[in-house]
């Protein structure tokens, strides 16, 4: 961007001129408010006010700054004490500090104090010191429009930080949502299914043993035609709350579909598969009991089948294994877990 057709468009810039030279100080305004059409520094875009010391200058309205002109020595101070000043209050607005020619040592101090350039009085301000004003000007012009452009990257970054943690958090919940059961808040049959394609490989490939449990709510059918629909949600999802208490960390419950629910259940041997089988049974029996509801005949037939001992030759035949399991339960009376086997028996 053109800094100089910039200035033209704003309003005027306030110089402060710090001089107790009354001499140099009219010198200084003069070369600063020149009408010379080259003179990058136009009348209308520049506004002057001197001041004789710097007390003067201290009561200023910080605010008004936009560009600081002091003399290296002032009668009731130093242009090091306006630096200073001015850096503590406007640390954005630059500061010119003026002195003689041999005073080099002076120029090197000011540099390294933070002004943003030295002017030497050598009788030819009229053409040095407009320049010196306007390369600070422009200066100070960039630093502000690249302070801006950081502001607003970094707003625009903390706005996309933002959206992409709220996009992560809703892909989070429409995963869940893809693997969940809306009503028992279970895995879906679909979660189910890739489940134990995987385990089953892992099975396969590793010798690791490999249990499935499937599960049906004998009288459930009965309860909810004579209770209702969200009486029969109740036990489905009481049903759900025993799974979830009872299994291992690792194992994946599930419904299955309407009452039925399941089991995957790896590196689990027969036994303790059954054992956790009986446990669901006695559980669910426990919590039915606890709900105040005097017609509430339900309970669970499972089924349970291990890789080892039925030889599925793979996970579908696995389920079908527990399905069959659960039914023989189902059909047996007074039995409440079935391992699966070449025939049917009760475990």
């Amino acid at each position: 961007m053109d800094y100089n057709k910039q200035t033209n468009r704003t309003c005027r810039r306030k110089v402060f001129i710090v001089e107790s030279n009354i001499v140099i100080s009219k010198r200084l305004v003069a070369a600063l408010l020149a009408t010379d059409e080259d003179n990058a520094l136009a009348y209308n875009s520049i506004e002057c006010t001197t001041y004789s010391s710097q007390k003067d200058f201290f009561e200023t309205d910080p605010a008004t700054w936009d560009l600081v002109v002091t003399a290296a020595h002032l009668d009731d101070g130093s242009g090091f004490d306006v630096l200073s000043f001015v850096q503590g209050l406007r640390p954005d607005v630059p500061v010119i500090i003026s002195g003689q020619p041999d005073e080099s040592g002076v120029a090197v101090e000011a540099i390294r104090a933070g002004a943003s350039d030295y002017l030497m009085l050598t009788g030819h301000e009229m053409i040095t010191f407009p320049v010196t004003v306007q390369k600070c000007l422009a200066l100070q012009f960039i630093r502000t429009e690249n302070d801006d452009l950081h502001a607003e990257l970094s707003q625009s970054l903390t706005e996309l930080a933002v959206a992409n943690r709220e996009l992560q958090q809703m892909i989070q919940r429409l995963e869940i949502a893809a693997r969940t059961d809306d009503l028992t808040k279970l895995s879906n049959r679909r979660w189910l299914n890739l489940m134990l394609e995987n385990r089953w490989e892992e099975a396969i490939r590793n010798g690791i043993p490999l249990a499935f449990m499937m599960i049906d709510l004998d009288g459930f059918k009965a309860c909810n035609d004579k209770l209702g629909h969200q009486k029969g949600d109740e036990i489905l999802r009481l049903a759900a709350r025993v799974l979830e208490a009872n299994c291992r960390s690792i194992d994946i419950s599930a419904r299955f579909g309407g009452d039925e629910f399941c089991v995957l259940m790896p590196h689990a041997n027969a036994e303790s598969a059954v054992e956790i089988a009986h446990r669901i049974a006695g559980a669910f029996d426990e919590a039915v009991a606890s709900i105040d509801e005097n017609e509430m005949d339900v309970s669970m037939s499972i089924g349970v089948s291990h890789w080892k001992i039925t030889n599925p030759i793979n996970a579908d035949e696995l389920v079908r294994h527990a399905d069959e399991a659960m039914y023989c339960a189902k059909s047996t009376i007074g039995k409440r877990v079935v391992l699966a086997e070449n025939k049917c028996a009760a475990a």
